[in-house]
């Protein structure tokens, strides 16, 4: 039996820095253009919609543990299959966010010598390094960058809207449009609840521990986020005078000064290497119960005495070197890696939450669902055709792979039932 490890403090670790993720360093300032002064309220609703997300996906994990993750709550109400279609849709998604994530991290690293893109590939070295540590040994680094970072981020931000407050609140016209797009962008900020199951099976008491870090990490979450935008949004900073907009380095100026750069470069890659640490580390297990299964090659399910996926993390490392390699010849950009991660993790959500509509008995819960559903699926309609086209054949294939096996399981159950009466 695998020895659980991760206390509550350790999990929170992997939740709140993996979430803030890139999201909270790059986005407020965009959302902040896009929907003007009612962006708060779009950062109000998607906080809304984050801790519903926390609850569902937090529920999901203690019912269904094991390194499957909540793919395996799909399992019981599709079939394996679609539980299969569902791992891949997360498995493709890891494929790429990653690389994005990197790149962000890597503009706030500047080195003599050294490109953005090369400073990607060497955190994509450092970050490998990392996932080869014990579990628990990387939950406590993780907490300890997600708990300076969130420090810092909120410090900044209060003192901002203390000191530098803005007058007029609310001078920009509402418009739907653009308030819609802001909530499409703002996905990215809630994307990762759903990998916590993955490390299930290495928690002490999942059904204490896991509540616990998931509604401490979910509040830290939001109060840094809603700070962090409206510091954005309200705040006059002084030293913002050549009429530039106001970003996250801005609010940690009055409390920095000069040394603002060098925070910076310290909040912004540690929030993004936790975030992929938690997805590789989350998915690396996932591969591994899918190898064991058969679904995957035999050799990705080897792991170290230790309990690291070895096996997912190089397959997945494997792929993430394919993709640098597109990247230096100039065949995908940042943006088009993150349009295409954002398809594949919309779907995975969407297939789950499919499920847990039948899983879960209570009425207001399912109707939440159902409008999660509705929104999830306007999301995934602003995705590129090539990436629907791929959903759609990935989707097609599985669900024809289920439909056989029911149908021949039905003729098994029939014979089964007729010689019972013979």
């Amino acid at each position: 039996m695998i020895n659980r490890k991760l206390n509550a403090v350790q999990l929170s670790g992997l939740i709140i820095g993996p979430i803030l993720g890139s999201g909270i360093i790059l986005l407020p300032p965009i959302i902040y253009d896009v929907a003007g002064d009612y962006a708060i309220f779009s950062w109000i609703i998607i906080m809304l919609i984050n801790f519903f997300f926390a609850f569902l996906f937090g529920q999901l994990s203690i019912k269904f543990p094991g390194e499957a993750g909540v793919t395996q709550a799909v399992e019981v109400v599709f079939g394996k299959y679609i539980k299969y279609l569902t791992s891949f849709f997360l498995i493709g998604a890891v494929c790429f966010g990653p690389i994005a994530v990197l790149m962000t991290a890597a503009q706030f690293l500047q080195i003599d010598g050294f490109s953005t893109k090369w400073m990607a590939v060497l955190l994509m070295g450092i970050t490998i390094l990392i996932l080869l540590l014990n579990v628990s040994f990387i939950g406590k680094i993780a907490f300890v960058l997600s708990s300076v970072s969130a420090i810092l981020l909120f410090s900044g931000g209060l003192t901002s809207l203390i000191q530098y407050p803005k007058t007029d609140l609310f001078t920009t016209s509402f418009d739907f449009s653009t308030f819609g797009y802001s909530l499409l962008l703002l996905f990215w900020t809630i994307v990762g609840w759903e990998v916590i199951g993955n490390y299930s099976n290495e928690v002490k008491d999942v059904r204490k521990t896991i509540p616990k870090a998931i509604g401490f990490s979910a509040l830290i979450i939001t109060i840094v986020c809603l700070l962090v935008a409206a510091s954005i949004q309200w705040s006059t900073i002084p030293t913002v005078s050549d009429g530039s907009q106001i970003n996250v380095a801005s609010i940690l100026t009055p409390i920095f000064g000069g040394w603002t750069g060098w925070i910076m470069g310290i909040i912004a890659p540690g929030l993004c290497l936790s975030s992929i640490i938690l997805f590789i580390g989350g998915t690396a297990r996932l591969i591994r119960r899918l190898a064991e299964e058969g679904v995957l090659p035999k050799k990705l399910s080897y792991r170290t005495k230790t309990n690291i996926p070895l096996g997912g993390i190089i397959a997945l490392s494997c792929f993430h070197v394919f993709v640098f390699v597109l990247i230096f010849f100039n065949w995908i950009n940042a943006t088009q890696i993150v349009a295409i991660a954002d398809g594949f993790f919309i779907s995975n959500v969407f297939v789950t939450m499919l499920a847990a509509i039948k899983l879960f008995k209570q009425k207001i819960v399912k109707m939440l669902i159902g409008m999660m559903l509705l929104v999830l699926f306007m999301f995934l309609s602003f995705s590129s055709p090539f990436i629907l086209v791929s959903i759609a054949i990935l989707t097609i294939f599985f669900v024809y792979k289920q439909i056989k096996f029911n149908a021949k399981q039905s003729c098994k159950d029939g014979e089964k039932n007729l010689l019972m009466v013979k």
